[in-house]
């Protein structure tokens, strides 16, 4: 697990429950994915509608259970975003 990766998880996790749910994805990437992308946290290109975030949630939801535990960001974001 990368630095960076932990540190968007810290980042888009709003409530600071040690998860993220999708909306909590969805909101955070709308109004702090510009600042992470300007202060290098997220990818530029990674910047995206709300489906693209929805995906992003869906992609990385690996057990299904609508939530997104720090393992399970990290290892998709990791993986591409050629952090690992």
């Amino acid at each position: 697990m990368s630095d960076k990766a932990r540190k968007l998880f810290e980042a888009l996790d709003l409530d600071k429950n040690g998860t993220l749910s999708r909306v909590e994805v969805i909101t955070a990437l709308r109004t702090k994915g510009p600042s992470l992308a300007a202060s290098g946290d997220l990818p530029f290109w990674a910047l995206g509608d709300e489906d693209a975030s929805s995906a992003l949630f869906d992609a990385a939801d690996q057990n299904g259970d609508r939530e997104l535990t720090l393992e399970e960001f990290t290892a998709l974001v990791d993986r591409r975003f050629g952090w690992s």
